[in-house]
């Protein structure tokens, strides 16, 4: 006795259904089963951002509502949670050396020999690595010089125009009278 063939099913791979993934950019990638995609998530290449079909269906849905831990707030992680984590613990980023000393000295040169250049260039130098620390770039262990270095450097340079400026007043008046 033979069977007759059951109607026409497609038939399930191994894992499970196949997936299609749309990312913000519009390609999309796939059909792959949901453990690859499970993997990407892990990995960071898929966000909140991305679209998610099963093959065959016509009805993208959000990422996170296969994934909720997509949607969590930016404060726990969202977008990228696994891929942040993994970033943060394995791959170190290049802290420039802070340049604290030189500019702290410059200032206070600035400041005693009576020349604004080195008052000029003690608050842009310091600027300049107070912000790299904001962003992450510059050794953090100098902000207290820095944030020395850019006062002393902002009050020599203002100091110099505004008596750069009386001197010209001063000038003026005695070629008027």
């Amino acid at each position: 006795m033979q069977s007759e063939p059951q109607a026409s099913q497609p038939a399930l791979p191994e894992d499970g259904p196949l997936f299609h993934v749309r990312i913000p950019e519009g390609q999309i990638f796939g059909p792959v089963p949901l453990r690859q995609i499970d993997q990407w998530v892990i990995e960071g290449r898929i966000d909140d951002h991305c679209d998610i079909r099963e093959a065959g269906s016509g009805n993208w849905k959000k990422s996170f509502q296969y994934y909720p831990i997509l949607e969590l707030p930016e404060e726990v992680g969202a977008g990228t949670p696994f891929h942040n984590a993994r970033k943060r613990q394995t791959q170190a980023t290049y802290c420039f050396p802070h340049r604290g000393g030189a500019s702290l000295l410059f200032a206070v040169f600035g400041l005693m020999l009576v020349c604004p250049i080195f008052s000029i260039a003690a608050w842009s130098m310091a600027y300049a690595d107070l912000e790299g620390i904001e962003q992450e770039r510059v050794d953090p262990s100098g902000r207290t010089m820095l944030v020395w270095a850019h006062n002393l450097g902002m009050i020599g340079s203002i100091g110099y125009a505004v008596m750069f400026l009386a001197f010209l007043m001063v000038a003026m008046l005695a070629a008027f009278l």
